[in-house]
């Protein structure tokens, strides 16, 4: 029973393969302009040729569209409701062929992106609000991960681009993975952060050296290993390793429990965006390392969207 139902929907749609959109548009100008004369003026076709178009759609349909013994011509019952529902399908087509367009260059869609901490206090506020201001339409989902997790993410597809130090990137380079493209957006020294009455911060700059007994909030290894080697191969220069009273996932909780009185720390120059009361922030004497943060695509991703946001950064960094 089914399959005699499919046959008979089947040979019912094939009865209308030669039947096209620009019928519809034919009926609906010819009842718009009152009549074939208008209709025909209108969309610039002999008025004989567009008579016959509308008797031969009326054959297919197997009713009347038009009254033509009514002046001006009227529509049919049958007729006005064929072209209410002509009007829709003509309509839903227009903003099909404006979605596929928009979707085409990029211009609605999503992108999935991955943060850390140091692009979110310095760059990232500028890249986006140049973005939604050229892509409006387009769904920016953030995910702040650290760097290990972004890199996961990104080989199985999960984002299209992320920010992290470039330090990590090369570990991945330096083991032949060349799926993974990158381009450099900041560059930034360490500042030693410490709270508004320690005894240093009359000082414009401090020593490494002068540190060596103080007592530390830093990040924990798993998740900004780059950050506490940098630390931690830079206090050794300096004869020490730092005492760590305490270890914080985030970089502004790191900044809180300073400002707490808990300790001191280093951390990349983009914490001073912060403003967070009770801290101040100080270079450090001589030479510090810089961090590079990069962000990171697969070279393998075809999305316009990824690509209109590269050239964003682009044109920003």
């Amino acid at each position: 029973m089914l399959k005699e139902q499919e046959s008979l929907a089947i040979h019912k749609w094939s009865n209308w393969d030669d039947l096209e959109l620009r019928h519809l548009k034919y009926a609906i100008a010819v009842n718009d302009k009152q009549g074939f004369t208008k209709a025909a003026a209108y969309l610039d076709i002999d008025q004989g040729f567009l008579s016959k178009q509308i008797k031969w759609l009326e054959k297919k349909i197997g009713f009347q569209l038009f009254d033509r013994h009514q002046r001006p011509l009227r529509l049919t019952d049958a007729g006005n409701e064929f072209l209410q529902i002509s009007r829709q399908i003509l309509h839903q087509f227009e903003q099909a062929i404006e979605l596929g367009q928009r979707l085409s260059r990029g211009e609605k869609g999503r992108i999935n992106i991955g943060i850390n901490t140091s692009i979110a206090n310095s760059k990232l506020p500028d890249i986006l609000r140049a973005f939604h201001g050229k892509f409006p339409d387009v769904e920016l989902v953030l995910q702040e991960l650290a760097s290990y997790d972004q890199i996961e993410k990104l080989r199985n597809q999960q984002l299209d681009l992320g920010f992290f130090h470039l330090h990590h990137l090369q570990n991945i380079k330096n083991n032949n993975d060349d799926v993974l493209n990158f381009m450099p957006i900041l560059q930034e020294s360490l500042v030693v952060v410490l709270p508004e009455n320690h005894r240093f911060v009359r000082r414009t700059s401090i020593s490494l050296a002068a540190l060596a007994n103080e007592q530390f909030i830093l990040p924990p290894h798993h998740l900004l290993y780059n950050l506490r080697n940098q630390i931690n191969r830079l206090c050794a220069d300096a004869g020490f390793q730092p005492k760590v009273r305490q270890e914080a996932a985030w970089i502004s909780t790191v900044v809180s429990l300073v400002a707490g009185g808990m300790g001191i720390s280093l951390l990349p120059a983009n914490v001073q965006n912060l403003q967070r009361s009770g801290v101040v922030y100080r270079s450090i004497q001589g030479q510090s390392p810089v961090l590079e943060i990069v962000a990171v695509w697969r070279s393998d991703n075809v999305s316009i969207i990824l690509q209109n946001f590269l050239e964003v950064i682009k044109n920003l960094v």
